[in-house]
């Protein structure tokens, strides 16, 4: 995770451009194809979603290209008006931020520093916004095995700051049923895996009945901000590489808290459970935060389920593991 808040940036070269995707104009749509093409294996999520994103009026999607053009004018496209790299910004209000997502590069003109140029150009942007309205922090993520990306990252002036910890497909798709394709039942997944001696008898002794229901915004975004400030967690819900922010682009989190799938434990540690759990014992609650919700960009796995916890102590983590799969209702998630 890395954040940026005060970086001394530079307009984009004058032989780049930069504009807003549209949707409806046949070779956008194809140029970004060919630049996702390669993505995730070819299953990158971007083609079918970009135009939620242009449609969001919370959100930015964005298009380096070599012609200087207004968004009327996309709606025919000469040949030098070709996309070369796109972004996401998406304006995250209820807690002051900004998230930059989907940058993606074509692959006939990766190394070249145009990632750098586009998230110059979007920090940038974020300064032009109204006063009242303009970032505290600007949030991204790239995986770790992203070099290229972080170095990009680094020259705008982003710092990291957090980690989202994330299964990893490859091997949840070899668990039997999780595949689109396996016909076979699936299971959750300390049940596939047979891990649930692992789960300590500490966080396997607090009752269901501790955990209780968040159902408002402003309830979630107290307890993450008390958490932050108790634990050093990083005030944000994470998800699927990206951190959750309630709003009004955020239906798949309304729709949890309103079915009950949005819980909150904080309850006082009680020494005498047990005393292997060190990493607790100068702590005066055992604080997390779990979360279901559904994320419509996976397709290479069976259920759209994410499993989201918020916890910063292994008692918290593990019990939140725990109360995920004791619930009669179980859904796949994906971590």
């Amino acid at each position: 995770m890395m954040t940026s808040s005060t970086t001394n940036t530079s307009p984009p070269a004058s032989e780049y451009h930069l504009r807003e995707y549209n949707p409806h104009n046949q070779n956008d749509r194809a140029s970004l194809e060919e630049i996702c093409a390669n993505v995730y294996g070819g299953g990158d999520y971007l083609p079918q979603t970009a135009a939620k994103y242009v449609a969001d009026p919370e959100c930015s999607f964005l298009a380096l290209t070599t012609k200087e053009s207004t968004a009327a004018e996309t709606t025919t496209t000469t040949e030098d008006d070709t996309i070369l790299a796109v972004a996401n910004f998406k304006r995250l209000p209820a807690q002051n931020s900004a998230w930059i997502e989907a940058v993606r590069t074509h692959p006939d003109h990766r190394n070249k520093g145009l990632a750098s140029r586009l998230l110059r150009s979007l920090v940038d942007m974020s300064k032009e916004e109204d006063k009242h309205k303009q970032p505290r922090d600007i949030l991204t993520c790239t995986v770790e095995s992203n070099v290229g990306m972080q170095r990009a990252l680094q020259k705008v002036g982003f710092e990291q700051c957090n980690t989202i910890s994330t299964l990893s497909f490859a091997k949840l798709r070899d668990i039997p049923g999780w595949k689109p394709d396996d016909q076979s039942t699936p299971q959750p997944l300390l049940d596939a895996l047979d891990l649930h001696h692992l789960v300590s008898s500490t966080a396997k002794a607090i009752s269901p009945s501790q955990w209780t229901n968040i159902f408002t915004d402003e309830l979630l975004l107290s307890y993450l901000e008390q958490f932050k400030l108790d634990g050093g967690t990083s005030g944000y819900l994470p998800g699927l590489y990206e951190y959750i922010v309630p709003g009004v682009n955020r239906a798949d989190l309304k729709q949890s808290m309103e079915h009950g799938l949005v819980f909150v434990l904080d309850v006082p540690y009680d020494k005498e459970l047990s005393s292997c759990d060190s990493d607790v014992n100068t702590k005066t609650n055992v604080q997390a935060i779990l979360a279901f919700t559904q994320d419509e960009r996976i397709s290479s796995l069976k259920s759209k389920w994410v499993c989201s916890i918020v916890a910063y102590s292994e008692l918290a983590f593990e019990a939140a593991l725990n109360h995920a799969h004791s619930s009669s209702d179980r859904r796949g998630s994906t971590g």
